[in-house]
């Protein structure tokens, strides 16, 4: 397979996948007692650094959660922009930031997993952080160009046989190549990923047929059922609740998973009990105003937190330092 960006993301293993999969709002984790040391948190501005652009996917996630969270916890939640270096710089703030509560952020399993797991000279490793909440739940699509003749998985997979590394993928990130990988490997296929800086674009050109396919987030199903655009699978073990007329891989027999989980986080030691008091805020929020928040946008609500949350990502991160070193 032909890549121009360097690999990133995982397969997360059967295991860990059913700890989060699926459309629920509501929590996963034991239930915990709040300290009695939580009544004085928060007693300022809390910031809430995001390592990608605004207006992106995970800006608009964090701002749907943030916005009635700053409001059940009385606190104004400021969102800072840092997508420098591809979000690594934003990530290296979080986990260098003082362990109080005041310095949050929103980042997936595969964002950190890719700079520990691929790049040279990070200042942090999976273990630099606190990971407070799971917010959404999301899995990659296998979309066509608008106006392809080819109509069904089956058909895609005999045309890329017989035209080896001349299928161009469409990737919004170079995270998006372990998806491409594991298409590649379990559809028995060789495709060109080319790398973009961004869905939208990504979708632009499988809208314009410049490229043959793409792989984008479950979030760009609306968009491409509106303007008749092919989807041939998603990389999720079961369907989405907000997305039911979309199939999966699995069910058509490929086990292609790669699901990703975008999480609320803090600087590794956060007191237990700024979690316990930013968690049963969340949980709070998730019974109403954060799911509806996050279906208007096309995300999956799902919390995960305490042991749930904690499982996933030990597995999780084994399998993909397995996969990526």
């Amino acid at each position: 397979m032909k890549i121009k960006k360097f690999v990133a993301g995982l397969c997360v293993a059967a295991l860990a996948v059913s700890a989060f999969v699926g459309c629920s709002s509501q929590s996963e984790s034991a239930e915990q007692p709040a300290s009695a040391g939580a009544a004085d948190y928060p007693s300022k501005e809390i910031q809430c650094i995001v390592p990608a652009n605004a207006g992106g996917g995970t800006d608009a996630l964090a701002r749907a959660v943030c916005t009635p969270l700053e409001g059940a916890l009385g606190k104004p939640i400021v969102i800072v922009n840092n997508g420098s270096a591809s979000g690594l710089v934003g990530i290296e703030e979080i986990s260098k930031a003082e362990p109080d509560g005041y310095t949050l952020g929103v980042f997936s399993n595969t964002d950190v997993a890719n700079f520990v797991y691929t790049s040279e000279g990070v200042e942090f490793d999976t273990d630099s952080f606190t990971y407070i909440a799971g917010l959404n739940t999301t899995g990659d699509l296998l979309l066509l160009k608008k106006g392809s003749e080819i109509k069904d998985l089956d058909e895609f997979i005999a045309y890329a046989k017989e035209n080896p590394g001349k299928v161009t993928v469409g990737l919004p990130s170079a995270i998006q190549n372990l998806s491409l990988n594991l298409l590649n490997e379990k559809l028995g296929i060789e495709t060109s990923g080319v790398v973009y800086e961004g869905g939208n674009k990504v979708f632009a050109d499988i809208l314009g047929g410049h490229i043959d396919a793409a792989i984008l987030s479950a979030k760009f199903v609306g968009q491409a059922e509106e303007q008749g655009i092919t989807v041939l699978g998603m990389m999720l073990p079961e369907r989405l609740e907000t997305f039911p007329d979309v199939p999966t891989f699995t069910e058509q027999g490929y086990d292609i998973v790669n699901p990703a989980v975008r999480m609320l986080v803090g600087p590794k030691d956060l007191p237990q009990e700024v979690v316990d008091t930013i968690v049963a805020n969340l949980e709070q929020g998730y019974e109403k105003d954060i799911s509806e928040g996050l279906l208007t946008i096309g995300e999956c609500p799902k919390l995960l937190t305490g042991d749930a949350l904690e499982t996933f990502l030990k597995d999780d991160f084994a399998m993909r330092e397995e996969q990526l070193k």
